[in-house]
This record gives structure tokens, C-alpha cells and sequence, in this order.
């Protein structure tokens, strides 16, 4: 095992001398901004977060400047300002360039790691910590960039530790484990080692030392955190420890605990790695696991979205595709046939103005949304198969959830179904202690036809603009009595499922959805 500092220094060398290469749009992009007087260092700034390596390229070289001053590189738009727009030009213009056929796999997957692990920063901590927004995205970003580098250098490594991960591992990967690539002091010894080399960003040290020389601390973090159901039985063990509480506070963590989900989320949500940083992002925030378990994949639905656009995305693995997987299932290898994708989704396009309803379909997602203890491995797992019982059980022509979000106070549009353009995300307004909430609640399932759409309903502007002047229907969506979310479901004219029948299939469909919320919260 190589665990002698002369081993370190001579790989750290070699680490350090490799530079790694951008696609050439990015290249391209990045020099144009840098040339045009009508955009500033940070309109450049924000387009280098979105170009992980050269923002890693333009960190080293200030690095290179500020360590001599002593002074730590915090932003992207910091490390800009020191290196002056003359240097940094040259930097953009000089950076090799690679096409993504000729870069390795696993590199680019370890790059769409760090860019999982930026959204989920983003999702859990950017409204929290707005005035630390700058630092905590450029940590989080870079959190992993000596192991990009490592990667690079060996691709072979990556695939090992996928294979490990997966249970796929072989006795040849065993014997090429001779190294001790694989030993975790190792790998964090290089990268903080190569960290510091480089001058990152402090709060990227901060994480290392965690998992590092303070994992004391960290481990009773985790153990206090496993104890999610007792928030006051936490409090209280967190107020006997003054020093983990200190630990617990501090903002430089949150890269940490974005990076530790983005890592655990690549290879199974279910796993008891992901579920502790999972749980430890919960104590850290003062919120409910599931609350963060859904926080994250959504996180991870919006990255993986904003991954389909770039074209040279369409080989890596995305940990949004597994949400939808029953409880249980495990990801094999990273390869995704996009043409079948593609073709699937033009043929559920063709049939989406065909729907009919079909009852097996329909009792067989609600048994599965009643079923004890619950199968699904998220909450976005049990809407989508809610969904499934509006969509194809009841052929509802389209059909959204929306969900109540503490951080924002309204709801936030959670899963859909039938619609052409992407709608998880978008805010759909405040829903408790107004009048829109209390109309809600008034009944089980509204129904509002196609010309009172436009009647001065207490109806949300936003969820006005769905509805496209159709008759639809609005359910809230209300496990123990409190309102947590809202249900929309429109049919097409024609529909088979009588109009007598609709409104008690949509509660019933409804009641069970409340079910099954409620005993996954409790297994939670």
C-alpha cells in the first residue's frame, strides 16, 4: 500500500503537472465573454462555474499569486480580479482543448459528479446562505478536482470504484487494487496534499479535515443525526457538546455534505452512505429527513435535466433515472441507449392524445402506494407512481404534484405527467393561511370546467396558466390533515372514465397517495 509520503510526492507531482483539457464550444464561449466590453468579470465568473476544469484552471493561477501573499482564494470573481484581464485572457485562450469522444469516460462522470454535487449545494443552501452563495459554490464545485485529475491520469481507477460499488468487482480488478489506490488515508492524504499545492479555496481543506484528522467529531455528528425521529433528544446532545455544535455550524461544511450526496447518490439512493449524509445534511439544516431526501432528488432531477441539453452528456449516468426504479433495484453500468429513450418517448408523445383508462393498471398502482411497509425508495418514487394511476390507470390527460417547501413557504411543482415542456421546479405560490390554501381544503376534489377557469377563483396565477382555459380538477393533498401539497389532473374530451366516476377515482387515487406518504414518513 502506498502509504510513504515519498509515494504522495511523486504522483502529486505527476498530478500536478497533467492540464486537463476544455470541449472547444466551452473554450470558445468562455474568450468570447472575456473579449466583449459589454459583459464584466462576473458575467465571466458565472459562465466559468459552469465549466468546472477552467474554473479549476483559473483557481490554480491565482492560486499561484495569492499564495505567495498568503491571501485564500474564496470566489471565482476573486480570483479573476487577481489575476487581471490580461492573464486572464491568455489563461482562456491557452487552455487545451479535447473532444468529448476523445476524453475519458470516467473523467467526464467524475466531472458529473461535481456538477451534481454544485446543484446540490445550490438546492439546499443558496437561499439559506445567500451572502455566502459566491464561496460555497466555487467549494463545492472544486470540492473533488485532485481526484478529476487522478481520474484523468488513471481512468482504469473510476472504473474499479464504480465496479465496487455496484458489486461487479472481478478478481483481475482485485489484483489491480495492488497499489492501494483504493485506501481512503491514501486518497485523502493526496487530495488534500494536491489541494493545498494548488491554493484552493479554504473551505476545501475545512471537508478534507473532516474526513480527515476531525472525524471524531464528524462520526458523532453522524450518530446524533441517525436519530432523526428525536429533534429534541438532538438538540439536547448537541448542547452537551459544545464543540460539535461549533463543528455543526459552520458554513464550510456544506460542500462537504453536497459532495457526500452527490458521491452516495451516483451509485444507490438506498444505500446507508447516502442515508447518513442524507441524515447529517438534515441535522445541519434543522430539517426532516424526508424533507431533505426529497430536496436532494430534486436536486437531482434539475441536474439532470440541465444535462440533456449538452450533447455530449448523453453517455453519462444520471442518479435521477434511478428514482423511478422500484425499491431494490441497483444500477448495473453507466450506459444509457439514448435512441430507445428517444423512440420511447416519441411513441408515449403519439399515444398521449389516445389515452384510455385502464382499471388493472389503476388498482395495481394503488396497491402498490398502500403496500406495508412501503416499496418505494423516495418520495418522488411514490408521486411518479401516483402518476402512473392518474396518467395511464385513469387516462388523465395531464396531470401535476406539487408539494409544500418549508425553505420557500409555497409550493413547488414536484413531478408531472402529459405536459411537452419541463415542469419540475417551478413555484407555484404560497398555499397555507391564505384563501387559496382554505378553499383547497374545503373539499376533497374541485372541479372547475373549462369556462369558469377564467371565474374569480381564489386560484393561484401561476396554476392559471397551466390550466390553459381547460376544465380540470384540484385536489389537496393533506397526509395527517395538514395541507402538504396539491394535485392537478385534466381529462380529454371523450375520455372513457365517465364524469360521475371521475371525482371518486381522483379521492381515492388521492387517499391512497396520503397512505402512502404517511408509511414512508414512518419508515423514515
Amino acid at each position: 500500500m502506498p502509504g510513504t509520503e515519498d509515494t504522495i510526492g511523486s504522483l502529486r507531482q505527476t498530478l500536478s503537472a497533467i492540464v486537463l483539457p476544455v470541449e472547444q464550444t466551452q473554450r470558445d464561449r468562455l474568450v468570447e465573454i472575456m473579449d466583449s466590453e459589454l459583459l464584466s468579470l462576473t458575467d465571466l465568473a458565472r459562465e466559468l462555474i459552469r465549466v468546472p476544469v477552467a474554473a479549476l484552471h483559473i483557481c490554480r493561477a491565482a492560486g499561484e499569486t495569492s499564495k505567495a501573499r498568503d491571501i485564500d482564494i474564496l470566489t471565482l470573481e476573486q480570483a479573476c480580479g487577481l489575476l487581471g484581464t490580461q492573464r486572464l485572457g491568455n489563461i482562456l485562450k491557452n487552455m487545451p482543448t479535447s473532444d468529448v469522444a476523445d476524453t475519458p469516460l470516467p473523467y467526464r462522470q467524475l466531472l458529473s459528479i461535481s456538477e451534481h454535487a454544485y446543484q446540490q449545494a445550490q438546492g439546499f443552501f443558496s437561499h439559506r446562505m445567500a451572502r455566502l452563495w459566491h464561496e460555497m459554490s466555487l467549494a463545492s464545485l472544486l470540492f473533488l478536482s485532485p481526484c478529476w485529475v487522478l481520474i484523468y491520469h488513471r481512468p482504469q481507477l473510476f472504473e474499479q470504484w464504480d465496479a465496487r460499488h455496484l458489486g461487479n468487482k472481478t478478481h483481475d480488478d482485485a489484483q489491480d487494487d495492488s497499489d492501494g489506490m483504493f485506501d481512503s488515508n491514501f486518497l485523502l492524504a493526496l487530495a488534500q496534499q494536491l489541494a493545498q499545492d494548488w491554493w484552493l479555496p479554504p473551505w476545501i481543506l475545512q471537508g478534507y479535515r473532516s474526513l480527515g484528522s476531525s472525524r471524531r467529531v464528524m462520526v458523532k455528528a453522524l450518530h446524533i443525526a441517525r436519530d432523526a425521529s428525536h429533534p429534541r433528544d438532538q438538540q439536547a446532545a448537541l448542547d452537551q457538546d459544545k464543540t460539535l455544535s461549533r463543528w455543526l455550524t459552520q458554513p464550510a461544511n456544506s460542500p462537504l455534505l453536497a459532495n457526500g450526496i452527490a458521491l452516495g447518490a451516483h451509485h444507490d439512493w438506498e444505500a446507508r452512505h447516502t442515508r447518513r449524509w442524507q441524515q447529517l445534511t438534515a441535522l445541519y439544516l434543522g430539517s426532516s429527513v424526508v424533507e431533505i431526501q426529497l430536496t436532494s432528488h430534486m436536486n437531482a432531477v434539475e441536474i439532470a435535466r440541465f444535462a440533456a441539453h449538452a450533447p455530449g452528456n448523453i453517455d453519462l449516468w444520471q442518479p435521477a433515472e434511478a428514482l423511478v426504479w422500484p425499491e431494490g433495484s441497483r444500477r448495473i453500468r453507466p450506459a444509457t441507449d439514448v435512441r430507445a429513450v428517444a423512440q420511447a418517448n416519441d411513441v408515449r408523445g403519439s399515444r398521449q392524445s389516445t389515452l384510455t383508462a385502464n382499471a388493472a393498471a389503476w388498482r395495481q398502482e394503488c396497491r402498490q402506494l398502500l403496500a406495508t411497509p412501503s416499496p418505494f425508495k423516495s418520495v418522488l418514487a411514490i408521486l411518479n407512481s401516483a402518476l402512473q394511476a392518474l396518467n395511464e390507470g385513469l387516462g388523465a390527460r395531464q396531470c401535476w404534484i406539487a408539494l409544500y417547501n418549508g425553505k420557500e413557504q409555497q409550493l413547488i411543482l414536484s413531478a408531472s405527467a402529459g405536459f411537452e415542456r419541463q415542469m419540475v421546479g417551478m413555484m407555484l405560490g404560497p398555499c397555507r393561511g391564505n384563501a387559496w390554501g382554505n378553499w383547497l381544503m374545503k373539499r376533497r376534489c374541485h372541479t372547475i370546467l373549462g369556462h369558469a377557469a377564467s371565474a374569480p377563483l381564489p386560484v393561484p396565477q401561476k396554476i392559471r396558466e397551466l390550466t390553459d382555459n381547460q376544465a380540470y380538477h384540484l385536489l389537496p393533498l393533506a397526509p395527517k390533515g395538514v395541507l402538504m401539497g396539491a394535485v392537478y389532473v385534466s381529462f380529454e374530451q371523450g375520455n372513457p372514465l365517465p364524469e360521475d366516476r371521475r371525482e371518486p377515482a381522483l379521492t381515492k387515487t388521492i387517499d391512497c397517495l396520503n397512505r402512502a406518504l404517511v408509511i414512508f414518513s414512518a419508515k423514515h
